[in-house]
């Protein structure tokens, strides 16, 4: 979004990118590149008149590339980890929203965390937030257990949970599985419930 809104407003980046996905938005690292590479440049080289694809996307697909032989790996840490209980938290309770945020805060190479119900928010950022609202607002129209992107200030990763989400931003050398793995065991009363 932050290079499309470069050459395009913030509602056309996000309806172009909508239009060039034709479905689900791409998961991982290397989806990512594919449709970089693939489905949104032929669209925005249709809207706009583009010889060669800006220096920015080349060097994002370059990086998401690059990213994606480590989340392989970091995935299959996950997996091994993955007999660990769910951790149950009311977002709606801001003392749980505080002592979530500080939790993941303090995971390797994490520099911000916001926990958002819906009726309050948690915020721990060194420095200003990556578009969280904005993400989370367009992925939750197509349905999303968790998404993770690399920006140019280091990757990010949301989970929706009940009407509100959890978002991080960490430095680009983090150890993505795990951060994934922490945010796929958050879960909300309701989730265990029922």
């Amino acid at each position: 979004m932050e290079i499309l809104t470069r050459y395009l407003s913030p509602q056309a980046a996000r309806n172009l990118l909508l239009k060039a996905a034709k479905g689900p938005l791409p998961s991982s690292p290397w989806e990512w590149a594919r449709f970089l590479e693939g489905p949104l440049w032929q669209e925005l080289k249709a809207l706009l008149p583009f010889r060669e694809m800006p220096r920015e996307l080349k060097r994002l697909i370059g990086e998401l590339k690059a990213l994606a032989p480590q989340v392989a790996e970091e995935e299959a840490e996950e997996e091994e980890e993955a007999n660990l209980p769910p951790e149950v938290v009311d977002l709606e309770n801001p003392e749980a929203r505080h002592a979530l945020a500080r939790r993941l805060a303090r995971l390797e190479g994490v520099l911000g965390v916001v926990v958002v119900g819906q009726r309050g928010r948690e915020e721990l950022l060194a420095g200003e937030a990556p578009p969280f609202e904005a993400v989370h607002f367009l992925l939750g129209r197509q349905g999303y257990r968790a998404f993770y992107a690399l920006l140019p200030q280091g990757l990010v990763a949301l989970r929706p949970l009940e009407g509100g989400y959890v978002g991080v931003m960490a430095r680009k050398e983090a150890n993505i599985g795990r951060l994934l793995h922490a945010l796929r065991r958050i879960t909300t009363p309701t989730e265990v419930g029922g």
